[in-house]
């Protein structure tokens, strides 16, 4: 992994509200269950650094989010500080310490042990399990023409657990299955080749889940633009205990 090159506000922005939970927070409205699922397994496109599980929710409960966000009261991302990056999308934030039990309940049978980040690393201790979900669980909405431009994702503390955020959970609600065409997550390794720059490109599968480290090991990435059609995606955290 290319070490974290100092950020500039053209090439190298944070996301806004990363480095604290947002504070735009509301009444929490009743999720939509998920279901245990077996025999899931992650798949790594690229090592200790962007996992993938597919199959984490069906289409049918895709369907029934997908129907809860639109039946939400949603917020358009406002118009960028200084040093973020530009953001246009629709999101509600909410904190749900039981929604983000259901999430770590349903994930933690299919996750691989974790890398320590090289701050907190131990002597003896190469990996480590997850703690929790992030309590501040979002949902984002991404018409045609939105998109969130080049940043990291910060770490931030759970306001109600006091872990610290090292791993970004995304759970893509539609994909190319729905007629999505653009909307990737697209990660900017730093390594050159004889192309240019490695970039890598996560399909935009329905129903599977992104996990990416964030912090000082993230990668900078970006939400690539929406072409046609609507990008859901629910959004949470993996918590880990220093």
């Amino acid at each position: 992994m290319a070490p974290r090159k100092p950020r500039t506000q053209a090439t190298a922005a944070k996301s806004a509200g990363s480095s604290t939970q947002d504070t735009s927070l509301r009444a929490t409205p009743e999720f939509p269950p998920i279901s245990p699922k077996r025999r899931l397994q992650t798949r790594a496109i690229l090592e200790d650094q962007i996992l993938l599980l597919d199959g984490f929710m069906t289409p049918d409960e895709c369907k029934r989010y997908v129907q809860f966000i639109d039946g939400q009261e949603l917020e358009l991302t406002p118009p960028k500080k200084r040093g973020e990056a530009v953001r246009v999308n629709y999101r509600l934030s909410v904190t749900s310490t039981e929604m983000a039990d259901r999430l770590y309940s349903l994930l933690a049978p299919h996750l691989p042990p974790f890398p320590y980040p090289a701050s907190l690393r131990r002597d003896g201790a190469d990996t480590r399990a997850v703690h929790s979900c992030n309590s501040n669980i979002r949902v984002y909405k991404y018409t045609p023409g939105q998109h969130f431009g080049c940043h990291y994702d910060d770490a931030v503390r759970d306001s109600q657990t006091g872990a610290r955020s090292e791993w970004t959970l995304l759970v893509y609600l539609s994909g190319v299955e729905d007629g999505v065409k653009g909307g990737e997550t697209v990660f900017y390794t730093g390594q050159k080749s004889k192309r240019g720059t490695e970039v890598i490109t996560a399909p935009l599968t329905r129903g599977t889940a992104l996990l990416h480290r964030h912090g000082h090991e993230c990668l900078l990435h970006e939400g690539s633009p929406v072409i046609s059609g609507t990008k859901y995606i629910l959004r949470s955290d993996l918590m880990f205990m220093d």
